[in-house]
């Protein structure tokens, strides 16, 4: 297996998403919310998420924050990829490398 390059050493992006998909079945189709989707937050840096109501944001953050797994692709959590960790380790990550400032309460479910 490669080593991808959001692995490298010695500083790796604190969070990396490279070509993640998700798809959700309704009824008897299939949506694509997310296609090919990459991010690079490097240490100490901000992001803000800004996009019409629909686009993927919320599931884009679902991925990062670990919550969701995605259909394809990867995501990395300093340099370590997560897709397939087991749910103990993804919720130790969560609380140890990860953290979202909403804008309104009414995002939070």
């Amino acid at each position: 297996m490669a080593i991808s390059p959001f692995q490298t050493e010695p500083n790796p992006a604190a969070l990396a998403l490279a070509g993640v998909g998700r798809r959700y079945v309704q009824g008897a189709g299939t949506i694509e919310v997310l296609r090919g989707a990459d991010l690079v937050v490097e240490r100490g840096q901000s992001v803000a998420l800004v996009a019409p109501s629909g686009s993927g944001k919320s599931t884009l953050l679902h991925m990062a924050g670990l919550l969701e797994h995605p259909d394809e692709g990867e995501v990395f959590i300093d340099g370590q990829p997560t897709v397939k960790l087991p749910d103990r380790e993804r919720t130790r990550m969560r609380r140890v490398h990860v953290g979202f400032v909403y804008q309104s309460h009414n995002l939070l479910a």
